[in-house]
């Protein structure tokens, strides 16, 4: 008889396809062939206010049992007053943690607790706020051998993990950002017998600002790219290959969206030999009235795996202009796809893909931007070939299946 483990995470459903959300369901696919795995969740599906949109109750999502439990109502009022707080605290320009910044930070922490700033009320505002979940993993946990918690920055791995830390295994996806020092995060980070991250970069930013990690027991694993499905659908006619550059995920300000767009158009404006060339922006929309569809930009919304696939495929290069990042999935899966990725040089983890690759660019500036553009609108074909042989084979070299569940298997062990 197999024995029993829960994966604790915000959100979970088909419809969710990316970060955490999608780092969690394929794990919980995996692992279901050494464990029996139950994967303890919200109703929601988006996580502005966390509505309730699934039904509460157990139901079965690719053969994995999800136990769904109802969120409270967020009240965004309250929410933004407080994360106003959190901004105006923690604001620094420069996004790359240097020592001269993080003593900043410091002093920025005893800022806010002289404002008496209440931690768990900012994280009950922020969502996913479940009750009921909390109450089942605390009158369950007898049941489970461990409990694998999603990313540090929400409620329910915060709260949760305080019922089990004995039986616990957290997965950040932390990355550098104002909310990852509130002083609140010491006693997440203080609680699990074990930590599995995403790459060297987190791990090392992680025990820099939270030194007690140093002393729990840890690995890195990301996740598998092996048995990627790479079926390609149909390219929208309205688009010809080569002629675009793609960004996938979800468009908002802290992602650089609104850079990337800014710069896009410089680019068209200093370059009108490419009058033709098209930005398309695969995802939900939330920068609203920031962004408008036209001839140079198209919004296609939320796209299938393969429309996906056909977009980056079929795109002069994928776009990643974020600077928060623990992994990027979607850039490992334009690099499986023999497709080069042009990345925000300021963040760490999106740098060093590139770096240890040897495929793509990076950029740090409105002028590297155009560079790398131009550079992938005139690249001969054997130049591609060669670059896109490269990125599939870093990934898959450095993100098996088989490595990845054995570290798993061996943390649940130790428990």
């Amino acid at each position: 008889m197999k024995d029993k483990i829960a994966i604790v995470v915000q959100r979970y459903g088909p419809e969710i396809n990316g970060g955490a959300e999608l780092h969690a369901k394929l794990l919980a696919e995996k692992l279901s062939s050494l464990y029996e795995v139950e994967v303890l969740t919200t109703c929601a599906i988006e996580y502005e206010l966390w509505d309730n949109h699934y039904s509460e109750g157990t139901e079965s999502v690719n053969e994995i049992k999800v136990r769904r439990f109802k969120t409270l109502k967020k009240n965004l009022k309250k929410f933004n007053k407080l994360s106003k707080t959190v901004r105006n605290i923690y604001k620094y320009g420069n996004r790359k943690l240097t020592p001269l910044n993080f003593v900043y930070l410091l002093y920025k922490r005893k800022k806010y607790n002289k404002k008496r700033f209440n931690f768990n009320e900012w994280l009950e505002a922020q969502g996913p706020f479940s009750v009921d979940l909390i109450h089942f993993i605390k009158e369950k946990k007898e049941n489970y051998k461990a409990f694998i918690f999603f990313t540090y920055l929400y409620h329910p791995a915060n709260m949760g993990m305080r019922e089990v830390a004995e039986k616990s295994i957290l997965i950040p996806t932390a990355h550098d950002e104002p909310q990852f020092y509130l002083e609140g995060y010491k006693t997440l980070f203080s609680l699990p017998k074990f930590i599995i991250y995403n790459t060297q970069t987190e791990k090392d930013l992680v025990e820099q600002v939270y030194p007690q990690t140093k002393r729990i027991n840890s690995e890195i694993a990301g996740i598998g790219f092996d048995d990627y499905d790479t079926s390609i659908g149909k390219l929208p006619e309205y688009l010809s290959a080569g002629k675009y550059f793609v960004y996938v995920g979800r468009i908002v300000e802290d992602k650089g969206c609104a850079m990337m767009i800014e710069y896009f158009r410089d680019f068209k404006k200093n370059h009108p030999k490419y009058h033709d060339i098209r930005l398309v922006l695969a995802g939900k929309n939330e920068l609203n009235e920031k962004i408008t569809q036209g001839e140079d930009i198209i919004l296609t919304g939320f796209v299938d795996h393969a429309l996906k696939n056909a977009l980056i495929t079929h795109s002069a290069a994928l776009i990643i202009p974020s600077f928060y990042e623990s992994l990027s999935l979607i850039t490992l899966e334009a690099m499986l796809l023999k497709v080069p990725v042009i990345v925000n040089g300021n963040c760490e983890v999106l740098h060093d893909h590139i770096e240890k690759s040897k495929t793509g660019k990076s950029f740090s500036g409105n002028t590297e931007f155009s560079e790398a553009l131009l550079y992938y609108l005139t690249r001969t074909p054997e130049k591609s070939a060669a670059e896109g042989s490269r990125a599939k084979n870093y990934v898959l070299e450095n993100y098996s299946w088989d490595s990845i569940i054995n570290t798993f298997n061996s943390a649940i062990k130790t428990l």
